[in-house]
């Protein structure tokens, strides 16, 4: 009889599994590590783009060539931004990498498209006094919304956070705030300025409530949906003749001015609540031409050749013999 040197039906080890069975494999693993319901939101419709967009039934089908496919046909065909087709690569790559540690299909690795950062434009100065003038009307929506307005652009905290504040977590005497429910899902606890406190303390004072109600409700006091916030700030804002409507654009507003008023990265990560470094460095290199403007000021150099200039021209130590 022959030696045995090769197993037979290869595909039974590689590719054999269909595309779904392998997505609901995946699915379930997700929910077993107790991933976030965002996060697994998004791996779902990641994986039903890539179903309706670009249907296979066994996962034999999907190689590099497959992925370069998707991403010409995106953007060349579709016209897509690297950034908006890198956001369903990165979901996607997690998913195969799933397989291939299961052996459900043949190893291959890629790569996430190249793209370059563009930096967003932040609210400007004069924009930012006309949100946070208060309001001259009795509406108690307005008032929360010039609060939650003022919060956003003193904490820079993410707008899925801010729903979840509670009154109780705001510590006036403490002058911080506990943010429970955080993307990393750890509990963080950050400063407020005293600003921010007067401007809290007026708003709670124009309303009944409880330690236990949001910070900042709907109209009926309970919790405030992500999706109806952006619509409000979207009204209040032009309401103030801002066309901006971001949300986020707060946390980017926040981030820029911070590391312009002279505030270092390493604190700017613990504030924003960043896991690395890496993407706190992200703000500084798009705003890298704002922090330029004062780097000469600011630099050491210049500031030591300064002063032996000062010291020679006015040697007031200077003894000649």
């Amino acid at each position: 009889m022959a030696r045995l040197t090769t197993i037979i039906n290869e595909e039974n080890l590689y590719g054999g599994m269909k595309y779904a069975d392998a997505a609901e494999k995946f699915y379930k693993h997700c929910i077993v590590k107790n991933l976030s319901p965002l996060t697994l939101e998004y791996y779902r419709s990641t994986l039903k783009f890539f179903k309706e967009n670009y249907p296979v039934e066994y996962l034999s089908e999907i190689d590099l060539d497959y992925i370069e496919n998707v991403i010409y046909q995106e953007q060349q065909q579709k016209a897509r931004k690297a950034t908006t087709i890198n956001t369903h690569l990165r979901g996607f790559r997690v998913f195969l990498y799933f397989c291939m540690d299961r052996e459900y299909m043949k190893p291959f690795k890629f790569c996430l498209m190249k793209s370059d950062a563009e930096p967003k434009e932040a609210y400007t100065t004069s924009e930012l006094k006309r949100l946070l003038a208060q309001p001259k009307s009795n509406k108690w929506s307005d008032w929360r919304n010039w609060a939650l307005v003022n919060y956003f652009i003193a904490t820079g905290n993410r707008v899925r956070t801010v729903v979840n504040i509670k009154i109780s977590d705001v510590d006036f005497e403490a002058h911080t705030v506990r943010l429970r429910h955080t993307k990393n899902r750890k509990q963080q606890i950050i400063p407020i300025t005293s600003e921010l406190e007067k401007v809290l303390k007026k708003y709670l004072s124009l309303w009944l409530h409880s330690d236990d109600d949001y910070l900042f409700p709907n109209r009926d006091l309970k919790q405030w949906c992500v999706r109806t916030i952006q619509q409000e700030i979207r009204l209040y804002n032009r309401s103030r003749d801002v066309t901006k409507s971001s949300v986020h654009l707060f946390r980017h507003t926040f981030a820029k001015n911070y590391l312009l008023a002279g505030g270092g990265v390493a604190q700017l990560q613990k504030l924003l609540g960043h896991k690395t470094l890496e993407m706190t460095l992200h703000y500084a290199n798009l705003y890298g031409a704002d922090l330029a403007k004062d780097y000469e000021r600011f630099n050491p150099l210049e500031q030591i050749i300064k002063s032996n200039s000062d010291e020679l021209n006015n040697p007031k130590h200077l003894k000649i013999e």
